[in-house]
C-alpha cells in the first residue's frame, strides 16, 4: 500500500490582483478611446499673408487657404519664411500662427457639455488670446483650450500668451503669457503630470523635457509677445455693440458720445470692454493696462458732449481689482476741456471687493468739459505694471437742492450729523504728480482699439 503525502499549496494573491488592474486598465482605456457622441467644433481663417498652406482633407494635399474657410480637427496649416495666418473661434479665441511653423487641429469638438479645443504645434510660434466670454466658460468647466508640443503641454486659462516649439528634440521651447495664467505641464497618455503654472509677465522655458520655474519677462521677451494685443482688436460691430452697453454702465454716460483707447505700440497697451454680468445683472467697465517698459503709458478716452461741471456736485463710481490681477500704482482720472486738464484725481488702494469713490467738481461757475481720460503710467517704481482695474455705476452727483434759511445753530447740527461718503478723494491739479504727456504728433482722440504713432 503507497501512502502518497502533498504539500500544502501557497496562496497566491498575485493572480486576483492583475485580474483587478487589467479591469482598471480596461476602463480607463473604454473611457479614453470608446466612441462617444460628439458635436464637430471649427476654427475660422480669418485672414494670411505670404507662403501659408492648409492640407486638404479631401485631396490629401496641400493648399492656399481661402479666407473665412474652417480649420477642422486633423487638417494642418503651416506657413513659410515669410508666412503667417489668423484664425480664430468668433469672440471666443484669437489665433496667430507666425512664420516658418506648422500646426494640426488635433481635436475640436463638443464633447459632453464641455467644448474642446487641442491644437499640436509641430514647431514655431503661435500668439493667442482668449475673451472674457471664453473664460467665463473656463470657469464653469464647459471648455478646454490645450497647446500639445513634442516636449510639453499648455494648458490655456483665460490668457493672452506665446508659445514656442522647435522641432528638433532637445532644443529649447518658451511659453510666455501676458494675463490670465498658463499651466505647463509634460505629456503623459495616463495621467496628469505634475507641471509649473505661469501668470501675467511670466515665461518658462523646456529644455531637454525638463520644465523650468517661472520667471519674469524680460524687456526683449515682452518685445516678442506684446503682438498677441494686436489680436484682441475690435471689429466695427463689436465697437456699435460696446457704445449700446456703455449707456447701462450709470448716468455718467449720458453726456458720452464716444470711447477707447490710447497707448504707444512699442511700449504699452490698454483694453477697454463694457460687459453685462450674467450674475449681478449690471454693466462693467473693465479697463486693462500693460505699462510695463519703462516711460509708458495708455489709457482709455471718453469724448463727452454737454457735460457742464457746474451742474453737478461731482462723479461716484465703484472700483475694484480683478482677483489674480495686479492693480495700477499710478493711475489717474483727468477731465478736459478744449485739451487742457481741469480736474485730475488719483485715486489709490484698489481692494478685490468693490469700494465706493466719490469726486467733487468744485465748479462754481460754467466749465464745459469734453474729454476724460483714465491714464495708467510707469511713473513708480514696483512690480505692478500690468493689470485689470474693473468699474460700475458709474454715475454723476446731482447738486443739493436749495433749502430755506435756517438758524445757524440748526445748520451747524445738520452738518454734524450728515453722513459723509464712503470715500471721498479730490485731488488738485497741481498736487497730482503730472503724466507723461503723448508725442506732439499723437492725439487722445484716436480710434477705438488703435495705438498711437
Amino acid at each position: 500500500m503507497s501512502i502518497r503525502i502533498e504539500k500544502p499549496k501557497t496562496v497566491s494573491h498575485w493572480k486576483p490582483l492583475i485580474v483587478v488592474l487589467v479591469i482598471a486598465a480596461g476602463l480607463f482605456l473604454w473611457s479614453q478611446f470608446a466612441p462617444r457622441s460628439y458635436k464637430p467644433l471649427a476654427f475660422e481663417i480669418l485672414g494670411f499673408e505670404g507662403d501659408v498652406q492648409i492640407y486638404d482633407l479631401q485631396t490629401h494635399s496641400w493648399r492656399v487657404p481661402k479666407r473665412g474657410e474652417e480649420f477642422v480637427t486633423s487638417q494642418k496649416i503651416k506657413t513659410g519664411t515669410d508666412g503667417m495666418v489668423n484664425f480664430q473661434v468668433e469672440n471666443e479665441i484669437h489665433l496667430r500662427l507666425k512664420e516658418n511653423s506648422e500646426i494640426q487641429d488635433e481635436e475640436s469638438r463638443v464633447v459632453g457639455k464641455r467644448e474642446v479645443y487641442k491644437l499640436r504645434l509641430a514647431q514655431g510660434v503661435l500668439l493667442g488670446a482668449t475673451t472674457r466670454q471664453f473664460e467665463r466658460k473656463q470657469k464653469d468647466d464647459k471648455a478646454v483650450l490645450k497647446i500639445l508640443t513634442r516636449d510639453y503641454v499648455a494648458n490655456i486659462h483665460g490668457a493672452i500668451f506665446r508659445v514656442q516649439a522647435s522641432a528638433q528634440p532637445g532644443k529649447e521651447n518658451k511659453i510666455g503669457v501676458l494675463r490670465g495664467f498658463v499651466e505647463v505641464s509634460k505629456p503623459s497618455p495616463f495621467f496628469r503630470s505634475e507641471g509649473v503654472r505661469i501668470r501675467g509677465l511670466e515665461e518658462t522655458s523646456v529644455v531637454g523635457g525638463v520644465i523650468q520655474p517661472a520667471t519674469r519677462v524680460t524687456s526683449e521677451a515682452w518685445g516678442l509677445m506684446k503682438e498677441s494685443y494686436e489680436l484682441l482688436e475690435k471689429s466695427a460691430v463689436m465697437e456699435a455693440e460696446q457704445i449700446d452697453l456703455s449707456k447701462k454702465a450709470g448716468s455718467f454716460f449720458n453726456v458720452v458720445f464716444d470711447h477707447g483707447t490710447f497707448f504707444t505700440p512699442k511700449i504699452g497697451y490698454a483694453g477697454r470692454e463694457f460687459f453685462k454680468d450674467p450674475d449681478a445683472g449690471q454693466v462693467f467697465l473693465e479697463t486693462e493696462y500693460d505699462v510695463f517698459p519703462a516711460g509708458s503709458f495708455c489709457g482709455v478716452y471718453i469724448k463727452t458732449r454737454d457735460f457742464d461741471l457746474s451742474k453737478y456736485a461731482g462723479l461716484s463710481f465703484e472700483v475694484r481689482r480683478k482677483a489674480d490681477e495686479a492693480s495700477p500704482e499710478s493711475f489717474f482720472i483727468e477731465l478736459k476741456s478744449k485739451g487742457n486738464v481741469v480736474r485730475r484725481y488719483a485715486p489709490r488702494t484698489f481692494e478685490n471687493t468693490w469700494k465706493l469713490v466719490e469726486f467733487d467738481f468744485h465748479a462754481p461757475k460754467s466749465l464745459v468739459v469734453n474729454e476724460v481720460a483714465f491714464v495708467f503710467t510707469n511713473a513708480r517704481v514696483g512690480e505692478a505694471k500690468k493689470g485689470v482695474l474693473e468699474f460700475r455705476n458709474i454715475n454723476l452727483m446731482p447738486l443739493p437742492e436749495a433749502s430755506a434759511v435756517v438758524p445757524q445753530v440748526a445748520a451747524k447740527a445738520v452738518a454734524v450729523s450728515s453722513p459723509q461718503p464712503a470715500v471721498k478723494q479730490p485731488i488738485a491739479s497741481s498736487v497730482a504728480p503730472q503724466a507723461p504727456a503723448p508725442a506732439a504728433n499723437s492725439s487722445l482722440a484716436v480710434p477705438k482699439e488703435v495705438s498711437l504713432e
